[in-house]
C-alpha cells in the first residue's frame, strides 16, 4: 500500500492540507479538508432560503439548514473519493467526518483509515490519539 499514491488520488480530487498521521503495520491514517467552492456554498444558501422559515443567516438558519446541507454534500463527495481509493488499490478503508460549526463552514475536516487486510480495525480507535 503506497501512501504517496493514495495521497495523489486525494490531491487529484481537490482535497486540501492532506496530512499523514499514521503509517505502520499496514495501517494508514490521513487527515484532510474538503473546501467548498462558491457553487456549493451558493447551493447551500439557496436550499436554506427555500426550505427554512428562519431569517436568512440567523444562527438557526445556519445550524438547521445551511450547515447540514454542506455536511451531507461533503460526506457524499469524500465517500466517493475514498471508495475510488479502495477499489483502485483493493484495500479496506473507512472515513470519519468532523462536525461543522458557525465559526468555519467553508471547509470540512475528515480522517480516512486505510488497511491492507480486513481486520476489524475501527477508525475511531486509531484516530482518538490524533483528535484534539
Amino acid at each position: 500500500m503506497d501512501v504517496n499514491k493514495i495521497i495523489g488520488i486525494l490531491n487529484e480530487n481537490y482535497l486540501k492540507e492532506i496530512e499523514e498521521l499514521k503509517n505502520e503495520n499496514g495501517v494508514i491514517l490521513l487527515k484532510f479538508f474538503l473546501e467548498f467552492d462558491e457553487v456549493v456554498l451558493s447551493a447551500a444558501r439557496s436550499y436554506a432560503n427555500e426550505e427554512s422559515d428562519y431569517e436568512s443567516e440567523s444562527p438557526e438558519w445556519f445550524r438547521e439548514y445551511y450547515i447540514p446541507y454542506l455536511y451531507e454534500y461533503g460526506n457524499d463527495e469524500v465517500l466517493d473519493i475514498i471508495e475510488e481509493v479502495i477499489e483502485e488499490f483493493e484495500i479496506s478503508g473507512e472515513v470519519m467526518a468532523f462536525q461543522m460549526d458557525l465559526s468555519n463552514y467553508e471547509s470540512m475536516q475528515f480522517m480516512a483509515l486505510f488497511t491492507e487486510n480486513d481486520d476489524e480495525i475501527v477508525i475511531e480507535d486509531i484516530a482518538k490519539d490524533f483528535i484534539i
